[in-house]
């Protein structure tokens, strides 16, 4: 790392993909700034490829913090102070039902978290995705366009990633049973222009579940758009909590129409 690091963003990534979303953004991290990005992993994908899935919400929520608490001590011996986290889609709410067991089972807060294009668990509506054909699901990821269609034209890749997002379903319908989860991080959310799965007044509905301040900041762009200003989240990511309003006024409420 060529600058002292003193904040770590736990990045949680959406249904169907794994910790490799966010490598291509690991390196302007660790370039320059004060914060380093450390893609969680889920169980059976990536370098965990060898466990077993879980798709149990409780169990993988626990499993997931126990390994951010023990990551996180290693940091602290490193000079990182200070840990957020970050999450799109599915990752968003995965990521704040882990911060979640984090506080209760360790004392362990966030600073902030970050929660993008996700329906809070108050909104979410009940599904039977998980229950699809792997040919509707697979149907389903050429629509959402998150995934490569270089990895959906190949077949072996294809059964994989849909094997992956049928197990994150699954985790998904049981969101449900936190509607009355409750944190006490600030929540900065983002909301796409043109997301065509969740409106702003969803992502608003996430006010609901902090005891903390939230903050709105506007991409223009699809589903997907975070990914395409990931500068500006970086930045975000950057700003210290005592500071965040002065910082908030300086980059017009973090409107971001490019």
């Amino acid at each position: 790392m060529s600058t002292h690091k003193t904040r770590v963003i736990y990045a949680f990534p959406h249904a169907g993909a794994s910790a490799s979303v966010y490598r291509p953004f690991c390196k302007e991290h660790e370039a320059e700034g004060s914060t380093l990005l450390q893609p969680v992993e889920m169980p059976g994908r990536g370098v965990l490829a060898r466990e077993p899935e879980v798709t149990n919400l409780d169990g993988l929520a626990e499993q997931l913090a126990d390994t951010i608490y023990r990551d996180f001590r290693q940091k602290q011996q490193q000079g990182i102070h200070e840990w957020a986290t970050f999450g799109h889609s599915f990752g968003g709410v995965l990521s704040v039902v882990v911060t979640n067991v984090l506080a209760n089972k360790y004392g362990m807060y966030p600073v902030f978290s970050v929660v993008s294009g996700s329906v809070p668990p108050s909104e979410q509506a009940e599904d039977d995705l998980h229950l699809w054909s792997d040919e509707s699901l697979l149907e389903k990821m050429r629509e959402d366009q998150g995934t490569p269609a270089i990895v959906l034209n190949e077949p072996v890749l294809a059964k994989r990633y849909v094997a992956q997002i049928r197990t994150d379903f699954q985790i998904r319908s049981q969101f449900l049973q936190r509607k009355a989860m409750q944190v006490s991080q600030p929540l900065i959310l983002i909301a796409a222009s043109d997301d065509p799965h969740v409106t702003e007044a969803t992502i608003q509905a996430w006010q609901r579940h902090t005891a903390g301040e939230t903050t709105l900041l506007h991409l223009n762009g699809d589903h997907f758009a975070v990914y395409q200003h990931w500068p500006v989240i970086r930045q975000v990511m950057e700003v210290d909590e005592s500071n965040r309003l002065e910082e908030e006024n300086r980059m017009d409420s973090w409107s971001v129409f490019q």
